[in-house]
């Protein structure tokens, strides 16, 4: 009787991690297509941005009002914009990875709980 209760609490355990790393795999996948969307924006714009010539003026939408900046400083941050997005996705596709190794090793705890108890 206490092993049943205790194998009904493992299994529910085992059971809650397994759907909760679930629903963090599926967050990555939303997060990474952000991630990878804003990418090639700032890649398009840093494409749009190239003909340009430098001499003329540039104006950076923030918020209601309008900046004015340069052709450099407007490259610049654009393509650092491309190396954050591309960092962040990395570092998304890392935790998916190892998310994914936890999630395996869940689901074989819960096989060989439910073997025991079967036996």
């Amino acid at each position: 009787m206490v092993a049943d209760e205790e194998i009904r609490k493992a299994f529910q355990d085992l059971q809650f991690r397994t759907n909760e790393t679930r629903a963090k795999i599926a967050q990555g996948e939303v997060n990474k297509t952000y991630y990878l969307q804003k990418k090639k924006l700032a890649e398009a714009t840093l494409k749009n941005l190239e003909p340009i010539a430098a001499d003329l003026p540039i104006y950076r939408a923030v918020g209601r009002m309008y900046l004015l900046a340069t052709k450099g400083s407007e490259e610049q941050r654009y393509k650092d914009d491309v190396d954050m997005y591309q960092e962040k996705y990395s570092h998304v596709e890392k935790q998916k990875e190892y998310l994914q190794k936890g999630l395996e090793d869940a689901e074989k705890n819960l096989r060989e709980l439910i073997q025991s108890k079967r036996s």
